[in-house]
């Protein structure tokens, strides 16, 4: 499905939301709420592609496949919190938006933690060798 379909799921589903709004607020939530699950799920495909690019450019480079894994880890992260986050928000509890938004970044900052070791070790190496 391609993003004018998506677009339009989206813009349809606010729609819908707006016009239910009036007599039943809490219809309009689980309507946005499908709306949003229903465009997570058509994401996934598109996520499939990346997860093979990803696998094609390990091969090719000779990447370390962990360094990778971290990378779609911080990827998943962040997406997750986003998502959970503009739920939150849209369903008027920004408080607890923000604070998964917050989470997200000390988990992103734990995860990458052996991306900056490994990157520290390298340097050590390099500046070892020109002594």
């Amino acid at each position: 499905m391609g993003i004018i379909q998506i677009a339009m799921i989206g813009i349809g589903a606010v729609a819908l939301a707006l016009m239910v709004k009036q007599q039943k607020s809490e219809y309009a939530l689980y309507l946005s709420l499908s709306a949003v699950v229903l465009i997570l799920v058509f994401s996934m495909n598109r996520l499939q592609v990346v997860m093979e690019t990803i696998r094609k450019i390990e091969q090719y480079t000779g990447i370390d496949a962990a360094m990778l894994k971290i990378l779609v880890k911080l990827m998943g992260i962040t997406y997750v919190a986003e998502f959970a986050s503009g739920i939150c928000k849209d369903a008027g509890f920004s408080a607890i938006g923000s604070q998964i938004e917050m989470f997200a970044k000390f988990s992103i900052m734990a995860v990458s933690v052996p991306v900056l070791l490994t990157l520290l070790e390298t340097i050590e190496g390099l500046l070892s060798t020109w002594k």
